[in-house]
């Protein structure tokens, strides 16, 4: 979002309430750039200044001290008139609506087009009409606010605040009043029509249930901007304990990267655990005598570095910011990280779904390398991880072949002959597979496997459906494929 249009600035901004000895201080050293399309949740306590913020950018108070920026008009020293002017290019939002009860549906929301300069009232019945239809009220045109819902009432307010098409869009607790479906749903709505729109939104909330909307989530406390921290821990990490934070002797921290910077370089100690807050980044791996393969694509909300931390403690992968993408990301330090992980059993086992996954798609990356990440990706997350005891059989020669199978862990043994006159031929580890030449020609498996006799073994299972899927996608021709993963299974 570097290159979007700025909508708000804010530079150390201040304001006061009260004169003389009895001011006080209400906002300190605000920073904040809000863009075109951006979805920005601030949260804190009552009483921290979320509301007089958003009055200050809603141009409903003036400026005392700092630089306040909308659509790059500075705010701090403008007229009553300026600050009006200015109120035309926003949408409000309340908790209550603010509907007039005398008025229709279609009369309330005309209103706000009737403050526009090139008002018609033959557009506006159009704008009207379009406006209810997306908002899903287009039978309640004229019906009066009495007759309508809690929900239905919110979506009205929401349809008034964006069919001027406004550039910024403000909204102060808008599911206050409303019970938690219709809450998320009237909140979901509005991140949809504004991002079709272009609009930047700026939300006040105490409601934990939407943070997951957020492009990004603001925290204010004691009049002060900062990292919503135990938000956005929540929102990643299933199971998160805020006390957690306070027990730790180290704290979270948030870096920023620049467009294609890299965050972590593969084959070295891994000490830290990465989320993304803002931004996409890339994954490569990389391989002797070969250029960096693309592996997966991560964005707001994802994490990374947990593979290193949890397996041999070095970085498995190169994590490099996406070509014009401005990165912010979470830091936790190892020893937070395995607190999180020992005090919450659904956190656990989330990053371990999520690190078993991950493992999976190096791994099929790997296996075969003409194929499209993003199809990797997808039949990966939906692969099983079997693990085998020492000796276990795997696949029995003469069996028919219905899967593909990949070693994530441990060794395994191939035998060919009868039952009678079975000869060891050779092994595999980690990262070799087998099952592939047989799935693609329908045939039956010319061997059995075993895990090894001294080791339990973890194999990735893809059944044989979805691996032809993944051939068929790739951009190598499927009987180019076969024959190599043929030679590849007979030479190893």
């Amino acid at each position: 979002m570097t290159n979007a249009q700025t909508v708000v600035s804010i530079q150390n901004l201040n304001y006061f309430f009260g004169e003389g000895e009895l001011q006080k201080q209400v906002l300190s050293e605000i920073n904040l750039e809000v863009k075109a399309k951006e979805f920005v949740i601030l949260t804190g306590p009552s009483g921290s200044g979320k509301s007089t913020l958003l009055s200050l950018i809603g141009c409903l108070r003036s400026v005392h001290q700092g630089s306040l920026k909308i659509l790059g008009q500075e705010l701090n020293g403008a007229t009553k008139e300026q600050l009006v002017q200015m109120r035309r290019n926003f949408g409000y939002i309340t908790q209550s609506s603010n509907l007039l009860d005398f008025l229709t549906v279609q009369q309330n929301i005309q209103m706000s087009l009737e403050l526009q300069p090139d008002f018609s009232p033959k557009e506006a019945r159009a704008k009207t009409a379009a406006i209810l239809e997306a908002v899903g009220l287009a039978q309640k045109l004229d019906a009066y606010p009495g007759n309508l819902s809690g929900g239905q009432k919110q979506r009205v307010a929401i349809a008034s605040a964006l069919v001027t098409r406004p550039k910024l869009v403000l909204a102060d607790e808008p599911t206050a009043s409303l019970d938690k479906t219709a809450g998320r749903n009237v909140v979901a709505l509005m991140h949809r029509l504004a991002k079709e729109q272009s609009s930047a939104v700026l939300i006040v909330t105490h409601d934990n249930r939407i943070l997951d909307l957020a492009d990004r989530i603001v925290n204010v406390e004691d009049g002060k901007l900062g990292l919503a921290f135990n938000q956005e821990l929540s929102l990643v990490l299933p199971g998160f304990d805020d006390a957690l934070l306070e027990k730790a002797t180290t704290k979270p921290t948030l870096l920023t990267y620049e467009s294609e910077e890299v965050i972590v370089h593969q084959g070295e100690p891994a000490s830290k655990f990465y989320i993304l807050l803002e931004g996409e980044v890339e994954i490569f791996q990389e391989s002797p005598d070969e250029p960096p393969r693309l592996i997966n694509h991560l964005s707001r909300g994802d994490y990374f570095g947990e593979v290193g931390l949890l397996r041999g403690g070095k970085r498995t992968a190169t994590v490099r910011v996406a070509k014009n993408s401005e990165v912010k990301v979470m830091v936790i330090e190892e020893e937070l990280f395995q607190l999180f992980l020992g005090n919450s059993e659904l956190t656990k086992a989330d990053i371990v779904r999520r690190l078993h996954q991950r493992v999976m798609t190096s791994h099929l990356s790997n296996a075969l390398p003409n194929v499209d990440p993003s199809q990797i990706i997808a039949v990966a997350s939906q692969a099983k991880a079997i693990r085998y005891g020492a000796n276990s059989t795997i696949v029995k020669q003469g069996e028919v072949a219905d899967k593909f199978y990949l070693i994530l862990e441990g060794e395994a043994e191939v035998f060919v002959g009868d039952r009678h006159n079975e000869l060891a031929s050779s092994q595999m580890k980690a990262g070799e597979y087998f099952g592939n030449a047989q799935l693609v020609d329908g045939q039956k498996y010319p061997f059995t496997i075993r895990a090894g006799a001294n080791t339990d073994i973890e194999v990735m299972v893809i059944d044989r459906e979805s691996f032809c899927s993944l051939i068929l996608k790739s951009n190598t021709n499927q009987d180019v494929v076969a024959s190599v993963l043929r030679h590849r299974l007979m030479n190893s």
